[in-house]
């Protein structure tokens, strides 16, 4: 299945009555912006990314308008929100809080068809740079192609296409090869264009979420 027909495919399947229920985490300064301008884009910002990361965000932006889901204007990047959290919560985690001085959890619903869905274990290959093997015989191959390809040839771009090709994926919520667990025990990230205040359902405090432990 292509990566669009994996996204549609879960759109589909995580929906309920059109919509997909999730969970965005902002400063408390940024709710009360929603608040007045009713809707918000998020604009790139690479200060502090590494480069790495930087293509890792690229690459999910062109993904997401490879299936037709397209930003309202150039310069944007997508929010993020949790679909689901593990087993024990669908909601963040005390602990996913970290970094911001004032969060608040804003829970949303957000149109299905404008919501990327993936997989948290496996974004973490395309953060790193890593390949998403099928079996164990085909890492066993990429390692060994990429021990044996010189830099700066046409078989490293060659090698390089087909690590971004596995990348794709993370859009399989089902994927258990690399194991990251049963399907039930998995966490569920998405990628929206738009922030809307008519999306959120409520507004959660720190006290309202459960810890890891």
């Amino acid at each position: 299945m292509s990566s669009e027909g994996s996204i549609r495919k879960w759109q589909a399947k995580l929906a309920v009555a059109g919509h997909i229920d999730c969970w965005t985490i902002l400063e408390r300064t940024t709710w009360q912006l929603l608040e007045a301008e009713g809707l918000l884009s998020c604009p790139i910002n690479r200060a502090d990314d590494d480069p790495m990361f930087q293509q890792a965000y690229e690459w999910m932006k062109l993904a997401m308008i490879g299936a037709g889901i397209r930003p309202p204007a150039q310069g944007l990047s997508p929010w993020w929100c949790w679909i689901r959290r593990g087993i024990d919560s669908r909601r963040p985690y005390i602990e996913d809080l970290g970094g911001l001085k004032d969060p608040v959890v804003l829970q949303m619903s957000i149109p299905a068809q404008d919501v990327v869905p993936s997989c948290f274990d496996l974004w973490h290959y395309v953060l790193n740079h890593w390949y998403v093997y099928s079996s164990e015989a085909d890492e066993r191959d990429f390692d060994h192609a990429q021990d044996s390809t010189e830099k700066g040839t046409p078989a490293e771009g060659l090698l390089e296409i087909r690590l971004r090709e596995s990348w794709l994926a993370v859009f399989d919520l089902e994927r258990t090869i690399p194991d990251h667990g049963r399907f039930e025990t998995k966490s569920f990230q998405g990628c929206f264009w738009t922030l809307q205040h008519p999306y959120v359902t409520a507004v959660l405090e720190k006290n309202d979420l459960i810890s890891y432990g």
